[in-house]
């Protein structure tokens, strides 16, 4: 119980930071909410998040990335890559299970030339047993998904995503979230 606690007030602080934010994405499926801010920090490219991820039936995940994001090719905004990693709290209400891991991965984002309000953006992460912890043995997520830029500063999304765990010794491992969710990303 302290564990939804210590997550809904550290969800409920990142939305109350100022209007100094860079981004705020809010997204929801048939089972789960998730709400997210994502910081630039010097030196230039560099950025730091958090989200909050509420299932309904599931539990809820929290995590903290840490992303190089860079365009492959000055000059044209088109790509985006960031590469990095996620610290991810998990705390699973049907294994009765809970724990860490710190997930390696990617995010791209791609904005078609010829129709630059539309794009397209995925990405993937992976946490070995090796750098996870307590009950939870590993981690990996992935998600794609299309956007339409609707103002200048926001965007909404339709994508899927697959968020599994592994465990020690609560069983097999199982997709904590699997499927359609939507939302939307406003940039300040």
């Amino acid at each position: 119980m302290t564990f939804r606690y210590t997550l809904t007030a550290l969800a409920l602080t990142a939305l109350a930071l100022p209007a100094a934010a860079d981004t705020l994405d809010l997204n929801l499926s048939g089972d789960a909410f998730q709400a997210g801010y994502i910081r630039d920090l010097p030196p230039e490219g560099l950025e730091a998040g958090a989200s909050v991820l509420v299932h309904d039936d599931d539990g809820e995940l929290l995590e903290g990335e840490l992303h190089l994001v860079d365009n492959p090719e000055p000059g044209r905004d088109a790509l985006l890559l960031g590469i990095g990693g996620k610290l991810i709290v998990a705390n699973d209400d049907v294994r009765k299970a809970d724990g860490a891991a710190i997930a390696i991965g990617g995010k791209l984002n791609w904005t078609l030339p010829q129709y630059n309000r539309a794009g397209v953006a995925a990405s993937l992460y992976y946490a070995p047993s090796v750098t996870s912890m307590s009950d939870i043995d590993g981690y990996q997520s992935y998600a794609v998904q299309g956007e339409f830029k609707v103002l200048q500063d926001a965007r909404v999304y339709l994508g899927w995503r697959n968020i599994e765990l592994s465990y020690d010794d609560k069983g097999n491992d199982r997709d904590f979230e699997d499927g359609v969710y939507g939302g939307f990303r406003v940039d300040f």
